[in-house]
Order: C-alpha cells, then sequence, then structure tokens
C-alpha cells in the first residue's frame, strides 16, 4: 500500500502547475478512498475468519483431551473439521444404538455478515481495531448454547484453559445426551460371550 501511494503522489506533483492539476489530484483522493476502503474491508474479514479459526483450532486440542474419557461408554467419537463446507467443527458421539449427537462450533460470523463487508456504507460504520470474530457452540443450529468472542479467551493468562471451562459443561451435556446405558451393557455383555 505504501508504495501505491507514493506513486499516487508522484502522479499529483506531476500534474502541479498543469491544467490537468484539479482533475488529476480529484481521481488520486477518490482511488485513495476507494482502496482504504478495500483494505478495511479484506482486514475485516481476515480478523473475523482468524480468529475465529484460532478458536476453532483451540476447541479441537481440548477435545482431544476428552476422546479418550468419552470412548469407553460409546461406540464413536471423532472431531470433525467443516470450516470450508460449513465454518463449522463438531465434536460427535455415537452411541451403541447408532445415535450420533454433536457438539457443533461455528463462526459467529454468518454468511450474511461476510456479504454485508461488499457493503461500502456498512463497512463504514465498523471500527476496525474493535472488530472481532468468534464462535457459536450449539447441540442444534437455531439454539446457540454459548456464545465466545476472540478477546474473552485469549486476552486471558491461559486461553486453553479460559475456553476449557466455557466448553467442559457443555460437553458434559453431550456425554449425557449420547449415554445409554442399555445399549453399553449389551456391548458389554457381547464382547464377553466372545
Amino acid at each position: 500500500m505504501r508504495k501505491v501511494l507514493e506513486r499516487l503522489e508522484e502522479l499529483k506533483e506531476k500534474s502541479e502547475g498543469t491544467l490537468f492539476e484539479e482533475f488529476v489530484e480529484a481521481q488520486v483522493e477518490s482511488y485513495k478512498k476507494q482502496k482504504q476502503k478495500e483494505l478495511k474491508k479484506a482486514n475485516i474479514n481476515n480478523k473475523w475468519i482468524d480468529h475465529a479459526d484460532e478458536l476453532f483450532n483451540l476447541y479441537a486440542q481440548i477435545t482431544e483431551e476428552f476422546k479418550p474419557q468419552i470412548e469407553p461408554f460409546v461406540s464413536k467419537v471423532e472431531f470433525v473439521d467443516k470450516r470450508e463446507e460449513d465454518a463449522l467443527v463438531m465434536f460427535t458421539v455415537t452411541n451403541f444404538k447408532g445415535e450420533a449427537h454433536s457438539l457443533q462450533c461455528a463462526d459467529l460470523h454468518t454468511l450474511d455478515d461476510y456479504e454485508k463487508l461488499e457493503d461500502d456504507e456498512f463497512v463504514e460504520t465498523l471500527d476496525e481495531e474493535k472488530e472481532e470474530g468468534g464462535v457459536e457452540f450449539f447441540f442444534h443450529r437455531d439454539e446457540t448454547v454459548e456464545t465466545v468472542k476472540h478477546s474473552d479467551i485469549f486476552h486471558a493468562d491461559d486461553p486453553s484453559a479460559t475456553l476449557k471451562k466455557v466448553v467442559e459443561p457443555l460437553i458434559l451435556e453431550l456425554f449425557k445426551k449420547s449415554f445409554d446405558l442399555e445399549s453399553l451393557m449389551q456391548k458389554e455383555s457381547d464382547m464377553e460371550d466372545h
């Protein structure tokens, strides 16, 4: 951006004292404003994505701690990364009846929010410094159970421990939703018979 600004200043200087000075200066200023808007849009867009990614990655690390604790009680435990398709990740537990339950974690900013960044008037209302990304946790898409902003976690001394405090009760709830004692006992009994 610095080189572009230098080139624009050079163009203004070349036009000084000419018939074209006023026109060139207006064009340069207009171009600068447009480029600054584009840069602001890109910076906010990238900030939202980067912040959500950092939280997704931390959530993935935390679920790895819980995975071995849950595995003895269910048929399958997995972390599914669907960032590219759906802007979310999920920790999924499947019981021995084949019922799968997931604690999903999605980008706080929706596709509509990202599309709004195309609107210059909307972007002008945003403060680039104050904008931040985050995530929502839920079991069902329209029922957010917890919202976490990037600053809530990464301004703490120990981001992992801070997010873990938020996620632990949700993982316990996921375990309770998935737990089926009857099918677990049947599976144990079948294993003893072999």
